[in-house]
Order: C-alpha cells, then structure tokens, then sequence
C-alpha cells in the first residue's frame, strides 16, 4: 500500500459551481456580447438560437452547453503525469546576467533563453521578444528560434503567443507546418463584454484553413469586471463561454476551446498604485476557485503560480511563489506558467527561471508516493543496530541513500564552512552559474532540411512588404 498523498480541500463547491454556471448562461443569452465585426456577426446571423439586438449578440444556452460539449483540449504526451513549467510570455525587458542590469532583449537572448528552456523542459511561447529586429519579424522570429531549438516552445495547448496580423499568422502557419509544430489562433476578449477587433478580423480570414481557435479573457476586479472576486470570476466565466460559442458556430473545420492558460483568469488590481498583483494572496485565492471550475469543465489545469510583483529573484519573489505554487500543488495543479517573468510580466529574468525550477522540483519531491510496508519500516534494521552503534555502514543505507533524498542543484545543502570554500556565493550567483553551464551544455536541434525550409520561408517574410505594411497603424 501507499501513505496517501498531501491534499487540499475547500473553495467552491459543485453547487456553488452550478449557480455561477446558471448566471453565466442567464447572461449570454439575456445580456450577450458585442462582436464588432461585419463578417462574423453575418455568419451568426443565419444560426437558430442567436439574436443579434442593437449592437449585441446573444446565444441560447443549448448552443453555449453544445460549445461547452464539444471543445477539446489535446494535451501532450509528454505532458500527461508529468510536471510541467511554462516559462514564456515573449517580455520586452530583460535582466543582463552577465551585468545584472535591465535592458532589452535581442535575437542572442531569444536563442540562449530557448536554449535554457528546453534543458530545463519547460514549455509555452517564446520568452521574450528580439527588440534588434524590425517588428513585423519579431514574432516570427519567436517561432522559428523556438522551432529550431526546443522540443515544446509555441507547439501545442501550452502556446498563448500573439499572431499581430494575419500576415504575420500565415507565415507563421507555414512555419508549423514546416516544423511539425502545432499552430494554433486565439482571441482575446475585452472586457466587459467584447471583443479586440485586429484579433476578429484575422480569426475571420484564418476560417478557411481548418486552424484550432481558443479564446481567453482577463477582466481586472474594480476597473472592467466587479470588485468582488467571485463577481470577477462570474464575468469571465460568462465571457469566455460566449466566446467559444461564437468560435464553434464559425469556426467549423476545427475544435475550439478555452486557453486552459488563462482559464477562468481575473484579475487584482492594486488601486493604490495602479498594477495588477499577481502572486498576492488574493491572485492565490483566485487560483484556489479557478482549480475546481476547470475540473468541473474538464479544462487542462495550469496554475499561475510563478508569477510575482517582485522586481529582482529575491525573498519577496521566492516567498509569493513559493507559497502559490505549493498551495496550488496541494490542490491538484501539475502545470505552472510564467516561469522567469518578474514585476507581474514586466521582466524576463533567466536566473528566476532557474530558482522557479528548482522550486518546482522541491515540491514534486514532496509528491512522491512512499509505499508502507515492511521493507520500509526497516524494523529489522533497527534490531539489527546495537546501542550507540551508527546506520551509516549498514548495506541497506549504501544502497539506497542516493534514492531515499532528492539532491539539489541550487539550494545546495553545505554547511557554513563549505560554502565559505565554494566562494560564498548567493542562490542568485549560483543559479546564474547554471543557466550558463545549461545554455553551454544545450545541444538539441532541429533536422537539417527542415531548418532549410524554415530558412526559405524566413527569408521570404523579410521581403515582404504586405508584411511590413500589416504592422502599419490601423484606424
């Protein structure tokens, strides 16, 4: 037999679930959304069960519950019980590690930190964005970096990175199907109650090419959703199920869904100075209620966790993590975004990437299951050892006290004086020791020949000038 495995219990029940569930269909189908495109709403149009009443579309609840029915969420081999860290969100500031400084990342930085990303098997969109390239090519450059360097990065349910113009997707499209990759387009809503009208557009002229589609939106409590958490949560519930209902109904070549990314995501919001406060306790709280919504829905689960408002991978960044994520573990999450971001998003920081690891690792540790049986009471043993005498010597500590303890590779276990000899060095010195060696030692890399498709299609994108001019300002 096993010892059971660490849980927790409480937050909202399936009752509780079932009313938010009831007021989210009362106000699709009575309050509705604004879709502010021509095309779309022409396609609704001719669906029984929507009406489309000054400006606001309206779906019946049997179409919103058939939407609900019929998503699907292909998740990764490699990702079923497994442990899992995304660790990107394509970030325009960057801390040196060389000078410890902020500044803006370049095409080097993009490529070391997908290097480090697949030696650490993370997962997620590009880390940050190539600042030193025109920016019409930034976020195909993302891709095709990531393509050719990781085994997971923009692939798959765990990719949420932008396609800025439907320029901009195609190539990228093409890319994936270059590379193998999977490609997929999603929409962001706006609240309250509507839609980003570039990403409408785009979705709209993608229809034909059988593409997956998922929608996401983040109401921020007190400004564009309720100040009360559950009112917040209830808006996006409510959102985000009208949105993937307009995706089943246009969108018919492909399967649809919520991003399990930002599933059921709301937000805090700091009056006080302005910010959103990711890793505070009441972002931690909202983890807590968005957990068992997504298993009553059967959305994959990625916890938020490894955000921070920290500004540096210090103790204010470790303690807000720490707790998040552990808490977020107790609760049934196995997956964890926004690996090496600082400042709720405003940084990327590779040394933070390396700390959130080993974090994470510290509690998968916790979660492995320990048998209870005779073998490992070790009564026996404990017979066997006479008074005073020591286990040290024993064969059955030689055999098994490399298995029994989790080693780690940054919160090292010396004592005073031997960390005096290895240089005295701070959790941040040694984890900037290890993205370098990581980065150094990384040697995955895409196929030859498909690296010269991807070639091919890169040097086409930085001729093209429809490209250049879809980047142009839009009225």
């Amino acid at each position: 037999m096993f010892i059971d495995q660490f849980a927790l219990k409480g937050g909202l029940n399936k009752e509780q679930i079932e009313v938010m569930n009831e007021k989210a269909l009362h106000l699709i189908e009575n309050s509705g959304i604004s879709i502010p495109h021509e095309g779309i709403i022409k396609l609704l149009a001719d669906y029984d069960g929507v009406k489309i009443e000054k400006g606001m579309v309206k779906f019946r609840s049997d179409l919103v519950l058939k939407a609900l029915k019929e998503a699907k969420y292909d998740v990764p081999e490699y990702a079923k019980d497994n442990w899992i860290i995304s660790a990107g969100a394509h970030q325009t500031a960057f801390y040196d590690w060389d000078t410890g400084k902020l500044r803006e990342p370049t095409s080097k930085d993009l490529l070391d930190l997908i290097k480090l990303g697949d030696a650490l098997d993370t997962v997620g969109s590009a880390p940050v964005v190539p600042m030193d390239v025109p920016v019409q090519l930034q976020h195909i450059l993302m891709h095709k970096i990531s393509y050719e360097n990781s085994r997971y990065r923009c692939n798959d349910i765990f990719e949420h990175m932008d396609k800025p113009s439907f320029e901009c997707a195609n190539y990228v499209h093409e890319m994936a199907g270059a590379a193998g990759k999977r490609f997929t387009f999603g929409i962001w809503m706006i609240s309250p109650k509507t839609f980003d009208k570039n990403g409408l557009d785009i979705a709209y002229r993608l229809l034909d090419k059988g593409i997956p589609m998922w929608v996401a939106t983040m109401p921020v409590a007190g400004v564009a959703a309720p100040i009360t958490m559950i009112g917040a949560v209830l808006q996006s519930i409510y959102e985000v199920f009208a949105g993937l209902t307009m995706l089943y109904l246009i969108n018919t070549k492909a399967n649809n869904y919520i991003s399990p990314n930002d599933a059921f995501e709301a937000d805090h919001f700091d009056m006080k100075f302005s910010t959103f406060v990711y890793g505070s306790v009441e972002y931690l709280k909202h983890t807590l209620f968005q957990l068992p919504l997504c298993r009553h829905y059967d959305i994959p689960i990625i916890a938020k966790s490894l955000l921070t408002t920290a500004k540096e991978p210090d103790s204010h960044m470790a303690a807000e993590i720490g707790i998040h994520t552990l808490i977020a573990a107790l609760g049934g999450a196995r997956a964890f975004r926004c690996g090496g971001l600082l400042s709720t998003g405003e940084i990327y920081c590779a040394e933070q990437l390396m700390i959130v690891h080993e974090m994470v690792e510290y509690i998968k540790n916790l979660f492995v299951k320990e048998e209870f049986n005779d073998a490992r009471l070790m009564a026996d043993e404990i017979a066997s050892v006479g008074p005073g005498q020591s286990f040290a010597g024993r064969k059955s500590t030689l055999e098994l006290f490399r298995k029994e303890y989790w080693e780690p590779e940054l919160f090292i276990h010396s004592n005073l004086g031997q960390w005096k000899e290895m240089g005295s060095k701070s959790a941040r010195q040694y984890a900037r020791e290890l993205v370098k060696k990581k980065i150094k030692e990384h040697t995955y890399r895409i196929d030859d020949d498909v690296k010269k498709e991807l070639d091919k299609i890169w040097d086409s994108a930085e001729k093209d000038k429809n490209l250049e001019d879809s980047f142009k300002f839009r009225k």
